[in-house]
């Protein structure tokens, strides 16, 4: 794959692919230019992200939607800058165990609730024992459901939170989209303990080669990926929930607990995170 070189300033085009006109975006700490984004929503954002998705080989260049609300347009169109995390290398998530990394969360959050049986609910039907990784989606989203969850669904999430229904578009030179976090290093983890991007570019991974989970919407403290293998049945759902429920701070839906993101994830084309 070709290394990414970031469009300049102005009209874009890839392939025969048009995008309106974008600026450049400053990462943390003087390391230069880490994105390229569109300064106004792009009618049907989501079939162009598609369109770009589809050129990632030939440009090293991944698309991710920027949330914006229609009074204001969010910082990367005003010049500021909206990453607040020194970027990060990806390649050195190639080092984690994400079994290991979600295993220990899972430890240190459950074990506050061990001796009450009405908040070890939360955890249902999992105890203190974690349950390891969910096994890979089994089967794929037909054309039409992708399509539906790309023309009807996103904006519909979108909607919910007051956001546009249609995007901007950034473009980030990475490998995957799993890595475009550290690679701009998005701040949206800037309140938690360990703010460090490395652990959940490693989960988005591994979600991305288990269920095709492609990281498709950024906000300041909230992400939505879009995926091709979506557990389902319950129980492989309860399993993907036990991952996620110790990751963000709200999952799909704003649901907290495992039994909550179970029932919501099951043949769901989109999953939502929130950090507070």
């Amino acid at each position: 794959m070709v290394k990414g070189q970031l469009p300049d300033e102005g009209p874009a085009r890839l392939g025969p692919v048009a995008v309106p006109a974008g600026r450049l975006i400053a990462g943390c700490g003087g390391t230069g230019h880490v994105a390229w984004a569109t300064v106004d929503p792009v009618p049907e954002s989501g079939r162009v992200w598609a369109a770009l998705s589809g050129l990632h080989r030939q440009t090293g260049l991944v698309p991710i939607h920027l949330d914006s609300t229609d009074e204001d347009l969010g910082r990367p169109s005003d010049g500021g800058e909206f990453l607040v995390l020194e970027p990060e290398d990806p390649r050195e998530a190639d080092r984690l165990d994400v079994g290991a990394v979600l295993e220990n969360l899972w430890r240190g959050s459950v074990w506050a609730d061990e001796d009450d049986p009405e908040a070890m609910q939360r955890w249902a039907p999992f105890t203190l024992q974690w349950p390891g990784l969910a096994a890979p989606g089994p089967a794929p989203l037909t054309p039409a459901e992708w399509q539906h969850a790309l023309d009807v669904g996103l904006p519909r999430i979108r909607a919910a939170h007051r956001l546009a229904p249609e995007a901007r578009i950034a473009l980030v030179a990475a490998s995957r989209p799993a890595d475009v976090l550290a690679v701009i290093g998005w701040g949206g983890l800037i309140n938690q303990p360990a703010s460090s991007l490395l652990p959940l570019t490693g989960v988005l991974r591994s979600w991305e080669d288990r269920f095709g989970a492609r990281l498709i919407d950024i906000g300041d403290d909230s992400l939505r990926l879009l995926v091709k293998r979506p557990p389902r049945t319950l129980a492989a759902a309860q399993r993907l929930a036990a991952e996620q429920v110790v990751l963000a701070d709200d999952c799909i839906d704003g649901a907290r607990d495992v039994p909550d993101i179970a029932a919501r994830l099951v043949n769901a084309p989109i999953w939502t995170f929130w950090w507070d």
